[in-house]
């Protein structure tokens, strides 16, 4: 990797990294060019070029004369959304996203699953449940869980969304379980599966919604801050 790229990763990194961590909201002002070169110690193209990939996702936009700002989480790409720190109403985004898709997924790979492909989901429940006081690899099965439900369903358009939104659904499961837990993930991971078993796309699809809507509940009843 050339300097210059790991320069401009470099600038991209603490950017990302400020708006992650909410230092930089949505319509603030980031740092200047002339900032971020004094702060980092890299050139100006390296700061341009960060500034254009950020752009790009829309997660920044360049105001002429005035500076570079933040979007609002409404404005960016879906790989933008990465960069924004869980809040209910990003939440309540995913959430209202993954009833449609997780459901309608859960259905098609009843409809086209291998055993195999029903082994490798059946495998990742037990050491979700082994895991359930371990949150980081808690949610990472969780997660995975998801995926091979998208694998199993043989579309490759659903498989290739479904990697895009692995390291999303991932965040905002942790939030999910810092307030939630992993009981209500487990009881109905727990029920999908045995349809999945039973070969009832059906029910599949209904215990993913009625999961969904339990965690849209809570977050509507119980989280209340924004980003």
């Amino acid at each position: 990797m050339s300097y210059s790229t790991q320069a401009s990763n470099q600038v991209f990194q603490y950017i990302t990294d400020h708006i992650s961590a909410g230092v930089w909201k949505p319509g603030m002002k980031i740092d200047t060019e002339d900032q971020l070169c004094q702060t980092l110690s890299v050139s100006r193209a390296a700061v341009r070029q960060a500034i254009e990939r950020l752009s790009s996702l829309s997660v920044l936009r360049k105001q002429q004369g005035s500076g570079t700002y933040v979007n609002g989480f409404d404005q960016v790409s879906l790989m933008g959304m990465l960069y924004y720190p869980p809040s209910r109403e990003t939440m309540m985004t995913v959430l209202e996203f993954r009833r449609m898709f997780d459901s309608y997924n859960a259905e098609l790979f009843v409809a086209h699953a291998s055993q195999e492909e029903l082994d490798a989901v059946e495998e990742n429940y037990r050491e979700m449940v082994t895991l359930k006081d371990d949150p980081q690899k808690f949610q990472s099965y969780e997660s995975q869980f998801h995926h091979l439900l998208a694998i199993g369903t043989h579309n490759v358009i659903i498989q290739q969304i479904s990697v895009l939104l692995t390291d999303l659904l991932t965040w905002h499961q942790a939030m999910q379980y810092d307030n939630i837990g992993p009981d209500n993930s487990i009881l109905w991971h727990g029920r999908i599966l045995e349809a999945l078993q039973e070969r009832n796309g059906e029910l599949a699809s209904l215990y993913t919604r009625i999961h969904i809507d339990n965690s849209i509940e809570y977050v509507e009843a119980h989280i209340h801050t924004k980003a």
